[in-house]
């Protein structure tokens, strides 16, 4: 009779704690200054930002992902190299959108948005029960924060400080915090040996940059893509006149003149373009045959991600100053990082 007393107790304990265990909560704070009470133990998760995605492939936890974004092929377009799967994973939900039938039939744990995603579809998902976290990679206060081009009085700083809190976010949820100290401590290597490297170049012995697309829109002071220009040791022909991302005229490109035009990956189909218009051949960077496609495989080089501070403004700074970099062998701390981060070589 003691014994079955004794099983019965048991029994009851461990349903006790198990029980509990399903219970545990801990609070974090997003990078919208939200505090947000999560699973201690986060094993669903839906992914409704690129960059998010992207941080937790690094990171090694694609495994937790039951939903993505949809169009995630145009804004993470790797991302199969290193999720077989994904192609097939349910979409219930973009960068400002959700639906919240296909979001509760996945039953997820927590939900990672952008931090511009709309103030209603959090507060929607909140509603349900389902913790949100919003994640933006740059550090901002008060209405900036909620900004998809937020107005940064020191644009470096806001980036730099952005990721760092953001990986290390990402990394506490899913209880990869050690991997993402490992990531961090490989973009800071990195970063100091371009610094080392580059050295001071006063600005008016820097070379005047432009970021080209197929259309006449660019990206002026405040956004990433203005910062590893400057990073690199460039200068963003457009920073002093234009913030965020604008369309700007022909006129306003031949009076800017710069030296070097780059391009981003996935708007490469726009080089031929540049090179083969009359208006564009009257630029410095056309005639002298320096417009150079910035490199891609998971993730553009050229977001505020841990690849482009790691190994995007390095590629860039030794584009521009290749004497500088003589001794720095870039394939092989491109690869290093390809193969420690994302399990694949790059190619």
């Amino acid at each position: 009779m003691k014994k079955i007393l004794h099983a019965s107790l048991l029994a009851c304990l461990l349903v006790m704690l198990s029980f509990s265990s399903a219970l545990a909560q801990r609070t974090i704070t997003d990078q919208l200054g939200r505090t947000v009470t999560i699973p201690d133990s986060v094993s669903r998760v839906v992914v409704l930002q690129h960059q998010t995605l992207d941080i937790m492939i690094q990171l090694g936890t694609q495994d937790k992902v039951v939903g993505v974004l949809e169009k995630w092929d145009k804004y993470l377009p790797g991302a199969a190299k290193t999720m077989p799967d994904i192609g097939s994973m349910p979409t219930p939900g973009g960068l400002d959108t959700v639906n919240m039938e296909a979001l509760l039939a996945l039953n997820p744990d927590l939900v990672f948005v952008t931090h511009y995603a709309p103030k209603d579809m959090i507060q929607q998902i909140s509603d349900a029960g389902i913790p949100v976290v919003a994640v933006s990679l740059f550090d901002a206060a008060g209405d900036e924060a909620a900004k998809l081009n937020p107005d940064l009085a020191d644009a470096q700083t806001a980036y730099d400080k952005g990721l760092r809190d953001g990986v290390l976010l990402i990394g506490e949820i899913c209880n990869k915090q050690e991997r993402a100290a490992r990531l961090m401590q490989v973009v800071d290597a990195n970063q100091a040996v371009l610094k080392s490297h580059l050295g001071d170049i006063p600005e008016a012995k820097r070379v005047k940059c432009y970021m080209a697309r197929n259309n006449l829109h660019t990206y002026g002071a405040g956004k990433y893509t203005s910062v590893i220009m400057e990073r690199a040791g460039g200068v963003n022909v457009v920073a002093k006149e234009i913030t965020g991302f604008k369309e700007v005229t022909m006129e306003d490109v031949l009076r800017w003149n710069p030296e070097v035009v780059f391009i981003q990956w996935r708007h490469r189909s726009a080089a031929e373009e540049l090179r083969n218009n009359p208006a564009w051949q009257q630029v410095s960077a056309i005639k002298n045959g320096r417009l150079y496609i910035c490199p891609e495989y998971v993730k553009p080089w050229g977001h505020a991600l841990p690849e482009s501070m790691a190994l995007g403004e390095l590629w860039m700074a030794k584009t521009l100053y290749p004497e500088k970099f003589k001794d720095v062998d870039l394939n092989a701390m491109v690869q290093s990082y390809y193969n420690e981060f994302y399990g694949i070589p790059f190619k």
